[in-house]
């Protein structure tokens, strides 16, 4: 009898063992095969592009190699078409350059691209800190050209609430001489209130913060520009159209205000 029932018992826990083990397997085999799809789709994931304003930088780079965006319209208060075109690369973690082109808004009703280069750090992320950040410095030639060009120096802040994302613009800069210097904020709102489609606003205050160049007067450089409007865009995967519409205010010797519409597209690669 005893015999008999120690048999019973080892009986019983091969039964267990196997029972367990075959209901074990089931769940392995799908946690192997579930691993791969999670690799694929992280490999699929191509990187979106983040910058849909005109006017106002982003606040974070872009998760890509290559981004690049490019503008295009009239701005009725200079009478003069406005074009941006620009490329912007990945150097390391967190550093990337730009290089592009701005018109120039010297003359009447002329279309002159000038050159510009950029380095664009990335000084914060929300994921870390609660809030985006990035520090820009930039020499361009559409603006202060007969001086040698202007340099730059752009601080982002941005902050995302799920479809709303919200930044402003802090930039100070100078001509080479030192002797010509500008102020300059701008800010945007955001709001995805569909699948890829965007809305917001978007705008710049430009201001005079003094200078000692005796040619200065006779150039008939701005004291202020004031530049706002609406904005839509569509993105999908790793590209975006973007439409921007509002008014533009140069303040000189005497007050010029117009329409201004641009329309942009970038991509990311």
């Amino acid at each position: 009898m005893i015999l008999r029932a120690h048999r019973m018992v080892r009986r019983a826990r091969c039964a267990f063992v196997v029972a367990a083990l075959s209901l074990l397997a089931p769940l392995a085999s799908a946690e192997e095969a579930g691993e791969p799809d999670v690799q694929t789709r992280q490999t699929a994931r191509e990187p979106a592009p983040v910058n849909f304003m005109a006017v106002t930088a982003p606040a974070r780079l872009a998760d890509a190699l290559v981004t690049a965006t490019t503008w295009a319209g009239y701005d009725g208060a200079i009478e003069n078409p406005r074009v941006s075109v620009s490329v912007e690369a990945g150097l390391l973690h967190g550093l990337a350059i730009a290089v592009g082109a701005e018109s120039s808004t010297g003359g009447k009703g002329e279309l002159t691209l000038r050159p510009l280069i950029a380095l664009r750090l990335q000084v914060l992320e929300q994921e870390a800190t609660g809030v985006d950040a990035t520090a820009a410095v930039t020499y361009r030639q559409d603006r202060f050209e007969l001086d040698g060009g202007f340099l730059q120096g752009t601080i982002a802040l941005g902050r995302r609430f799920d479809r709303l994302s919200l930044v402003l613009n802090l930039s100070y800069g100078l001509d080479p001489e030192g002797d010509d210097r500008e102020g300059e904020v701008c800010a945007a709102a955001r709001v995805e209130v569909g699948s890829g489609i965007y809305l917001g606003v978007d705008g710049r205050y430009r201001h005079d913060l003094g200078s000692t160049d005796p040619n200065r007067a006779e150039r008939g450089r701005s004291e202020s520009e004031t530049l706002a409007g609406a904005t839509a865009a569509y993105a999908h995967g790793s590209w975006a159209l973007m439409l921007e519409a509002g008014m533009s205010r140069v303040v000189t010797t005497s007050v010029r205000t117009g329409p201004v519409a641009l329309a942009g597209y970038t991509a990311t690669f």
